[in-house]
This record gives C-alpha cells, sequence and structure tokens, in this order.
C-alpha cells in the first residue's frame, strides 16, 4: 500500500478532528498523565539521526542509534516550537513477537527487552533478538512537504528470520506516546489530548478551542503505508506497552479517548520462511 494522494490524508485528518470534543462530555473517561512511572526509567540513548526541514513551519525529528523517534517538534521555527514526542521521557519505539509465544523482544525507549545492542549504518539500524532468531532492520525518511503535500516521516521495518525454521504467528508493532502540544517552546497542554483512529491511522489531537491564548492546537498520525500482511490500529490504556496484544484503551461514545494514551500499529506478518523476510512501513504526519 502507497502513501495516499494528499488530498486523502487531508480528509482523512478532517474526519479524525470532526469527532474531537472540546472538552470531555459527561461519562466520559479521562485519563491522567501516566509521564511519572516512566521517566525515571529513561534511557537516554545515542542520537543516530536528525532529520530536519524548514518547509511548513520548520520539523525537526531525532532517531537514537535504538531505531527510536526520541523527539518530534512541528512546528519548529524561532519561538514556534511544538514538540509532540519525546517529552519528559522517549516514549516511540517497537514490539517483536513470533512462534506464538506471548514474550515480546521490545525498545520503547524508555525500556527495552529480548534485543542485543543496535548496529548502524548511514542508512539503517539493526536489532536482533538475544535468542538469535531474527533481526529487525529499520530505515527512516523525511519528506519534505510542498503546496499540495504535507510533510511526512517514513519508518520502514524488516524483519528477518535467522534461523533454520520458519517464524510462526510474527507480529511486529509499532508504539508511540504522543503528547501533543505539551513540549517545546509553545507547550501548553500537559500531556493530555485526544486519541482517534481509523483502520490504518491512529492519531491524536486538540480542538482548536483547547489551546489558549496565543497558543496553537495540533494534531499528529500514525498512518499505515506498506502492511506486510493485515493489520489494526489501536489506542493503548498503558503509554508504552511493551506486550504482544496491548490492551486497547476505554472510548467514549464518540470514538474518542481523552487522557494520556499510547497509540499502535499492529502488523500481523503471518509466517516468515527460514532465510527469508517481510516487510512493514508507516509514515508519521503533523497536521
Amino acid at each position: 500500500m502507497r502513501l495516499p494522494h494528499s488530498k486523502t490524508i487531508a480528509a482523512a485528518a478532517v474526519a479524525i478532528a470532526a469527532v474531537s470534543p472540546a472538552l470531555a462530555s459527561s461519562g466520559d473517561r479521562v485519563q491522567g498523565p501516566q509521564q511519572s512511572s516512566r521517566d525515571a526509567a529513561r534511557i537516554l540513548t545515542p542520537t543516530w539521526k536528525t532529520f530536519s526541514t524548514e518547509v511548513g513551519g520548520g520539523t525537526k525529528i531525532v532517531v537514537s542509534t535504538g531505531g527510536n523517534i526520541t523527539s518530534f517538534a512541528s512546528p519548529n521555527k524561532g519561538t514556534r516550537v511544538y514538540e509532540h514526542i519525546g517529552v519528559g521521557a522517549v516514549g516511540e519505539g517497537y514490539v517483536l513477537c513470533y512462534n506464538g509465544s506471548s514474550t515480546s523482544r521490545y525498545d520503547l525507549g524508555a525500556s527495552a527487552s529480548g534485543f542485543n545492542a543496535p548496529t548502524t549504518t548511514a542508512s539503517n539500524v539493526t536489532r536482533t533478538t538475544t535468542d538469535g532468531m531474527a533481526s529487525l532492520i529499520q530505515t527512516f525518511g523525511l519528506t519534505a512537504g510542498n503546496p499540495g503535500s504535507p510533510t511526512t516521516f517514513q519508518v520502514g521495518m524488516t524483519v528477518v528470520n535467522r534461523s533454520s525454521a520458519p517464524l510462526t504467528n510474527v507480529v511486529l508493532r509499532r508504539q508511540v506516546d504522543f503528547d501533543i502540544d505539551t513540549g517545546g517552546a509553545q507547550g501548553w497542554a500537559g500531556y493530555l489530548s485526544n486519541h482517534a483512529r481509523t483502520r490504518g491511522t491512529v492519531a491524536a489531537f486538540h480542538d482548536p478551542s483547547e489551546a489558549p491564548a496565543g497558543k496553537e492546537s495540533h494534531g499528529i498520525m500514525m498512518m499505515l503505508e506498506q502492511p506486510g500482511g493485515t493489520w489494526e490500529s489501536r489506542i493503548t490504556n498503558a503509554i508504552l506497552d511493551p506486550s504482544c496484544n496491548p490492551t486497547a484503551a476505554p472510548l467514549a461514545s464518540n470514538f474518542v479517548a481523552r487522557g494520556d494514551y499510547g497509540d499502535t500499529m499492529i502488523f500481523n506478518l503471518g509466517t516468515i520462511p527460514a532465510g527469508g523476510s517481510k516487510t512493514a512501513s508507516l509514515r508519521y504526519l503533523r497536521y
């Protein structure tokens, strides 16, 4: 699946934003910030690459040597700086499961398990599992926008079977803690966001009426590009859930979860034969 036309992206953003409540309505569950539980465990990994563009008010994205997005700021020019990922603690990464086991291999920035130390080249970040059965090769790329299309950030993930037997029931997830409009010089939101999804996107955003005077409201979505198999989106109850099958956040009657939640795209890659590989990819888009 290729990236949709810019008008399709814009329509999806409008459709998601349309269900946003300016404030939580009666009966809605509002979950408070989960930051304190993870800040003490923050792992500061070295920066691998920084991607940036001046287009559209500027975007700056930092990726660690572990293949985690450690900062996503957009807009990012002058004092007009709003950070949406990496506020307070590293909050983005990946989870890999296979052979029907409930044991996951993951690196979410704030915590990691089941992977050896990363190896990097100029073009990719590779993580090999501690059991030696699989490798995850990640690639990243920024596509600057223009008047007809927005700026997007692509994440490609290839799972390679390093064993002599098939890997079955392979599940690959990208997990992110979107803290929209919380960090940066103009941040104001205090970790609370509105979360919603379609089948191929999951997003966090603020209604314009939520922003204080002189501040802006934004949204950011993680959107499917290449599935590699079947897929689904999910809003997760825990901001950095490391499990193979994360618990979904409770939704209000308008299908919005308001609070400090996580977001994930789940790729069910099926079976990867010995020596084979499968690739899934997605894009991040600030709107």
